[in-house]
């Protein structure tokens, strides 16, 4: 039963903003997580967070041990703003900058693992030069991270240059570092339109590079915001897979408030029905003696 034991985390964004780091750590304690997972998005306020002082980051230290809810993985997606492979020079440095300083953070306040969005770039043209600039500040920032214990994890994205595991696998082979893994996205997987035997054999062939997993529901081309079980997404058959493929690492459930007091609920809701669904598949593979050892 590989998955018995593999933590279940929240995202950030699944709870208001207006939430003290104490209440958004309790919220995902109560609502049945283990752990959650940090924003660091492209807003000034959460990039910001990489520079706390030693007062901010004394106080959010507290708020973990207290709640008991550790910070386990970081979503950076600040990258769509600052692309590590931007032609614009200034712009590139800037987001290998925010690479390093996400490093450092996670030494201060014990994260595993950096997701890193798969974007070459964003908002700007991309094309030979950009996939070019992209791997060398991927292995500049991977050897920043090496040195410091910290891993850094790849995330299909939206864009052809890296909308499933195997291009993302493609990169992690090239830098050669075992600080350079894959943190897919079942939804984005979906969204791509991928079928259920491609997500089965992209899972299966990164499988000993894949250290998480964001979990959420999407519709074709939608990937942000609907709801669980109103997308396209068999959570079903992703669970059976993994259980079967003996599935070893971290799961977040990725979603996003509305910001209504209302939107506190959910999570939890999310929290069981996820759940429900994991247990479901283990006693299925136990049933058909399908483990993988």
């Amino acid at each position: 039963m590989a998955m018995r034991h593999c933590f279940l985390g929240l995202y950030e964004k699944a709870l208001p903003d207006e939430l003290s780091w104490r209440e958004r750590l309790l919220a995902a304690k109560e609502a049945g997580y283990d752990f959650m997972e940090i924003s660091i998005d492209e807003t000034d306020g959460r990039m910001a967070r990489l520079h706390w002082s030693d007062e901010e980051a004394r106080k959010l230290m507290r708020n973990i041990l207290e709640t008991g809810t550790p910070l386990l993985t970081m979503c950076l997606s600040g990258n769509r703003r600052f692309p590590i492979g931007s032609e614009d020079k200034a712009c590139r440095a800037r987001g290998v900058a925010l690479i390093k300083d996400a490093v450092d953070f996670s030494l201060r306040f014990g994260v595993r693992v950096v997701q890193l969005a798969g974007y070459d770039e964003f908002y700007g043209p991309r094309g030979p030069a950009t996939e070019r600039l992209f791997l060398e500040s991927l292995r500049e920032v991977v050897h920043y991270a090496a040195c410091r214990g910290v891993i850094l994890a790849i995330e299909n994205v939206e864009t052809p240059f890296m909308n499933t595991i195997s291009k993302m696998q493609r990169y992690v082979e090239r830098v050669n570092s075992p600080w350079l893994r894959l943190y897919p996205d079942i939804g984005n997987l979906t969204a791509a339109g991928l079928t259920t035997e491609e997500i089965h054999a992209e899972i299966r062939g990164a499988r000993e590079s894949i250290v998480a997993f964001h979990v959420k529901d999407t519709l074709p081309g939608v990937i942000r915001g609907v709801p669980y079980e109103e997308g396209t997404v068999d959570f079903d058959d992703f669970f059976s897979f993994l259980e079967t493929e003996g599935f070893q690492g971290l799961l977040v459930a990725e979603m996003w408030s509305d910001q209504s007091p209302a939107s506190m609920a959910y999570p939890g809701k999310v929290q069981r029905l996820l759940r429900e669904k994991i247990n479901t598949s283990m006693r299925k593979e136990l049933s058909h003696g399908n483990y993988k050892r």
